[in-house]
């Protein structure tokens, strides 16, 4: 993968992240990542509360695991967001009910659960981040 470059975003919004080369879902993923790189930082700026969406900060999230070929356990989810525990769980089943997430047990413990986003949750995540692929483009 080639470095990536920020570009400023008509209106202040937060800089996309472009990749030079690779291939279309590198580009995807690197979007994701600087999204979820600015809300991180936003969040360590200005009080959490103001922009809550642990939802998104947990989408976000998995697409950028499911492009390196991984998927990331219950409790890792839920610490993504700034959310507690309780309001993440939450999040994750309204998620699940809405066929965005899916989730495997493979072994005993909670820890052992993987959570990943479910086909649906792919294309709508491709979708949303192919229009900021596409309004980045000169």
């Amino acid at each position: 993968m080639t470095p990536s470059e920020q570009m400023p975003q008509p209106g202040g919004a937060a800089p996309y992240c472009v990749i030079s080369g690779g291939d279309e879902h590198d580009r995807l993923a690197a979007i994701a990542r600087g999204e979820a790189q600015s809300r991180r930082r936003r969040n360590s700026l200005i009080r959490y509360d103001f922009f809550a969406e642990p939802a998104w900060d947990m989408l976000l999230e998995l697409y950028i695991h499911r492009h390196g070929g991984r998927s990331i356990n219950l409790e890792s989810l839920g610490a993504v967001t700034v959310a507690g525990p309780t309001t993440a769980l939450r999040w994750i089943g309204l998620l699940i009910d809405k066929n965005l997430i899916a989730w495997r047990h493979p072994g005993t413990g909670e820890s052992d659960i993987q959570i990943a986003l479910s086909d649906r949750g792919v294309e709508e995540m491709e979708k949303y981040l192919r229009d900021r692929l596409l309004r980045a483009a000169p």
